[in-house]
């Protein structure tokens, strides 16, 4: 991979948490940089191993980010990153939203319940059991 002045670990760590893989990152950075490669070049300056890196470019074709030659030898170029990111953020968002949805759920449900645990001193069940024995 490229000398990054210290950077590297933080670029495969946001790509990483766009959901793509370690190899995935290093390869689509590697890609966003030179713009078009072979295969093997590809492996050699990502620090991908050769063996792997067929298999990473196909998940990145997967995800959109990445377009396959069919001459021999195979290249790849990358595709923008920006669509791909905007989809991973507005993701996160979603997951934001819900978590606080899910979040004021809970706090809701034990404020209300609070009351009854405190009345019967904590003798009941707080959730079905999943086996009932049978009678």
């Amino acid at each position: 991979m490229f000398v990054l002045n210290g950077n590297s670990e933080k670029i495969l760590k946001v790509l990483r948490s766009c959901g793509l893989t370690e190899y995935e990152s290093k390869a689509y950075f590697t890609l966003l940089l030179t713009d078009r490669e072979k295969m093997w070049e590809l492996s050699k300056k990502s620090s991908v191993p050769q063996s792997k890196i067929y298999l990473v470019v196909d998940g990145l074709k997967d995800k959109g980010l990445v377009d396959l030659s069919d001459e021999s030898p195979k290249t790849a170029s990358p595709r923008p990153l920006e669509p791909y990111l905007s989809k991973a953020i507005n993701s996160k968002q979603k997951e934001i939203s819900n978590l606080i949805d899910y979040g004021n759920l809970v706090r809701e449900t034990v404020y209300s319940l609070k009351p009854v645990a405190t009345r019967y001193k904590n003798k009941y069940r707080v959730f079905e059991p999943k086996h009932r024995r049978k009678v």
